[in-house]
């Protein structure tokens, strides 16, 4: 008997369940598009600020090769002079 009291506030207690429920159904459905948005912005300024590191690490590097080179090159033409001075006297 002491069952039937307690009718309406389960009643209640299920009526405001449901409603919530189906509140946050609607929130989990909710269109997330500037979310993903943002998170693409973010991933573009990312994906850039990345490319100008790499340009300017292949810009040193290309100026490391130059130098490289040119070192090379008056090394070599060092050795010939030399190799023609020594075999001409």
């Amino acid at each position: 008997m002491n069952f039937i009291k307690y009718i309406p506030l389960l009643s209640a207690f299920v009526k405001t369940w449901l409603k919530n429920k189906e509140h946050d159904k609607k929130i989990k459905e909710f269109d997330k598009t500037a979310e993903k948005l943002s998170v693409i912005e973010n991933l573009i300024v990312r994906l850039e600020k990345k490319h100008k590191e790499i340009n300017i690490e292949l810009e040193n590097l290309h100026k490391q090769i130059m130098i490289n080179r040119t070192i090379n090159i008056i090394l070599s033409v060092i050795i010939i002079i030399g190799a023609y001075l020594i075999y001409f006297k």
